[in-house]
């Protein structure tokens, strides 16, 4: 094959609203892009020329150096490719894109073109309507279903004199369905377009905002704050929703006497990227509630309601580029870990 590094897009392409990229067929490599692309990875031009598909691929992405070989391969030999793929820019955010690989000949030569377009819009989009689903479908139905048996178990409990018993679940179930109300409430705030209009926010700011009206809502807590970095993030209103969540699940699951719960800000050495940590010493959230945020699991159950509140933390967690971790915390509870790309606010 003639040597790569004379082959150039046309400029054309600078003009196109999506990103375009040629690579030779064999070893990948990256031989040109259009100005677009460098918006949608988040580096440079000289960068990306320098880098492998691997470096900038997003680590809960399974999406090898080699599966991005093979997918050339296949395209070069006249099979398209059409594959969605998370891509983690330079500051930390995480973005999805759909790719799109076909076979195009330059001077005699085959390459491999590829169509990369931004579709982190369609994704928060698709998730909304999934928890929409799962909170309309199965959890409302089923809460009520619930409330119509107690109900006809009243006509039983008025002659049995266990009246009190009855109407306290009725009660909590009522609550359960006020709570899913809410969630939907907030998720329709959150996907009103002045809403995502974001702007820079000091986390520590926002996250004393919410602790202060938590203690004012519950009063008979132990609720702290350790500020151990100054994180700016470019945020919206979905943000205050997911921090708000995160602590009044940790307070209202907590089977101890006195719910105690840390708030802790700081950044992840390694990427430094903003992390806000809720830590709590109540019992561990189920593996259920963790495994239908994934894409490929669905829905089935909640937990007290707690799985509502977490798809609202990961769609507005995820709108923000970010990543949200649940692990377990030493030697009981949890900690959910919000991860955000940090912006810098020392030129505005």
């Amino acid at each position: 094959m003639d040597d790569t590094q004379d082959v150039v897009l046309p400029s054309a392409f600078d003009d196109l609203d999506i990103g375009i990229t040629l690579r030779e067929p064999e070893t990948g490599q990256l031989i040109d892009m259009n100005e677009q692309v460098e918006r949608i990875y988040g580096y440079s031009r000289e960068e990306l020329l320098e880098m492998k598909i691997e470096e900038y691929t997003a680590p809960s992405t399974k999406f090898s150096q080699d599966s991005a070989i093979r997918r050339i391969h296949a395209a070069a030999d006249g099979n398209s490719q059409v594959f969605e793929w998370r891509v983690e820019r330079s500051n930390g955010e995480l973005v999805w894109v759909r790719v799109c690989l076909n076979q195009t000949t330059i001077g005699g030569n085959t390459y491999v073109v590829a169509e990369i377009r931004d579709i982190s819009e369609y994704k928060a989009r698709e998730r909304r309507l999934r928890l929409l689903n799962r909170v309309v479908r199965h959890n409302l139905r089923n809460e009520t279903n619930v409330l119509m048996g107690y109900a006809d178990r009243l006509k039983s409990a008025v002659e049995e004199k266990t009246l009190e018993q009855e109407v306290e679940t009725i009660l909590e179930i009522a609550t359960e369905i006020g709570t899913l109300s809410d969630s939907i409430q907030q998720i329709e705030e959150i996907a009103k377009p002045d809403a995502t209009q974001r702007s820079p926010s000091n986390i520590a700011d926002l996250v004393r905002e919410v602790v202060t009206e938590t203690r004012a809502e519950y009063t008979d807590i132990e609720l702290t704050v350790d500020i151990r970095a100054d994180v700016w993030v470019s945020a919206d209103r979905g943000l205050r929703h997911a921090i708000k969540h995160a602590i009044e699940n940790a307070i209202v699951h907590n089977d101890r006497d006195t719910s105690s719960v840390e708030v802790l800000i700081t950044t992840v050495p390694d990427t430094d990227q903003g992390e806000i940590r809720i830590i709590d010493t109540g019992p561990a959230i189920p593996d259920v509630e963790v495994d239908v945020l994934r894409e490929d699991i669905t829905a089935s159950t909640t937990y007290h309601g707690s799985g509502v509140g977490l798809w609202v933390m990961q769609w507005c967690v995820d709108s923000l580029g970010g990543e949200l971790v649940f692990d377990e915390n030493s030697p009981r509870g949890n900690v959910v870990r919000f991860v955000l790309p940090q912006i810098d606010v020392s030129e505005t």
